[in-house]
This record gives C-alpha cells, structure tokens and sequence, in this order.
C-alpha cells in the first residue's frame, strides 16, 4: 500500500470514517474495524473469533468480550503511521 492512499484518509476524516465495518487482517488474526477516534488518532479493531475476560467496575473478571485492539493510526505531526503497513484490508483495496 503506498502511503499517499492513508495519508489522504488522515486528511479526509470522513474518508477515514468508511473504514468503519471493513474486515481485516492483523498480527495474523482477522479482525472488523468498529470504531474510529479520529481526534485521538485511534482506530479501534474487534474480533469475531477470539474473546477476553472484561473486568468489571472493581476489577473482577465479569463477562467475555470480543478481543479488542487500538492502534494508532496518526502521529502527534499528523503524519499516517507504520499500522497502515501491518493491516491487510480483506474486504479490498482502499479507496484512493
């Protein structure tokens, strides 16, 4: 993926905003884009496939939840960071 493609969705928020539901693959594991914190730069991933314990309030192991990952997406500068090169968009290419 060349990096001009994830720097134009940094810079289109609502670009970035149609990654929301797309399927992909990380650290080998699949995984569906559910959220994005575009202000905090954070794209947020959830598992169908594996689960984790979820503490409650007080810490206590309480129920079992999608595995979950949040990995930044842009540096302080504004800049797309090296995640982009790790994710492998199985729903197809990006736009762009």
């Amino acid at each position: 993926m060349t990096d001009s493609v994830p720097q134009m969705m940094i810079d289109k928020p609502e670009s970035l905003i149609s990654l929301i539901g797309r399927r992909v693959r990380y650290l080998n594991e699949e995984y569906e884009v559910t959220d994005l914190l575009v202000e905090e730069g954070l794209m947020i991933l959830s598992s169908a496939d594996s689960e984790q314990v979820q503490d409650d309030s007080y810490g206590r192991p309480s129920r079992l939840v999608p595995k979950r990952e949040q990995l930044r997406f842009r540096d302080a500068h504004g800049q797309s960071t090296s995640i982009w090169e790790e994710l492998a968009f199985l729903d197809g290419p990006l736009p762009g």
